[in-house]
């Protein structure tokens, strides 16, 4: 579990998305919604459950992978299966048990493949965006908040990501990445943050050039720096 990569000390704050997902599954129990009844609208969704539509989205989006909802262009979102029908386990919930390292293993191959082909595909949007938020995780390791630096690094990668036009590669990172964040805030406060805004930037640079030799270097150093941070968080007294 993700948790048994934590300090002892270190809270745990369970990503929103993953609350309204659980919370979702809830409304379709106690309203007794069997597969083809429909949801109600978002805006009404989003009022009960206290949300915005970004949010909600994103989590619909994951249930309607894991085969539970469907949306319907200009109709709504259905149920498409009970919590309790017979199938294999969906991503999110084969996640949700596997050990940080196992999620990392797979993180590192498509973060390599990203710094592969974002350097050939990106747009100067995409670098822009990969700009601000490596402006925003400069500022937030300057003050130390964690949590907002853990957010910046997130949409720097997950833009990286998009800049390879690679609708799987996407969804794929996005789940990934989620399910990292518990073990990413816990090793923060070992994470010589500069150095790796400084990876970063080298990474940007890559791209921008277009120049996947140097993006796939910088990527590599990055985890590399990550699983030694990683490492050495499971083997200290209570991680």
């Amino acid at each position: 579990m993700l948790e048994d990569w934590r300090p002892a000390a270190m809270p745990v704050r369970r990503p929103l998305v993953d609350q309204v997902i659980a919370s979702l599954n809830q409304l379709v129990e106690d309203e007794g919604l069997r597969r083809g009844d429909k949801l109600p609208s978002e805006a009404q969704l989003g009022a009960r459950l206290g949300v915005g539509r970004s949010t909600l989205r994103e989590a619909i989006r994951v249930l309607s992978h894991s085969g539970r909802l469907e949306t319907r262009q200009g109709s709504g979102t259905y149920v498409s299966s009970s919590a309790n029908q017979e199938s294999a386990a969906s991503l999110d919930e084969r996640l949700a048990d596997a050990h940080v390292v196992e999620v990392f293993e797979v993180r590192r191959a498509l973060e390599v493949l990203i710094a592969q082909t974002a350097p050939t595909r990106r747009t100067g949007d995409h670098v822009a965006r990969m700009r601000e938020a490596l402006r925003q995780c400069r500022d937030h390791a300057s003050t130390g908040d964690v949590a907002a630096f853990i957010a910046a690094d997130s949409r720097f990668h997950q833009v990286a990501a998009e800049a390879t036009g690679n609708v799987v590669l996407v969804e794929l990172y996005a789940v990934l990445r989620r399910y990292l964040e518990n073990a990413s805030v816990a090793i923060a406060d070992l994470v010589e943050l500069r150095r790796a805004n400084d990876l970063h930037e080298v990474l940007l640079e890559a791209i921008a050039d277009s120049d996947p030799a140097a993006a796939v270097a910088a990527t590599r150093q990055h985890l590399d720096d990550t699983v030694s941070l990683f490492e050495a968080a499971r083997r200290r007294p209570g991680g």
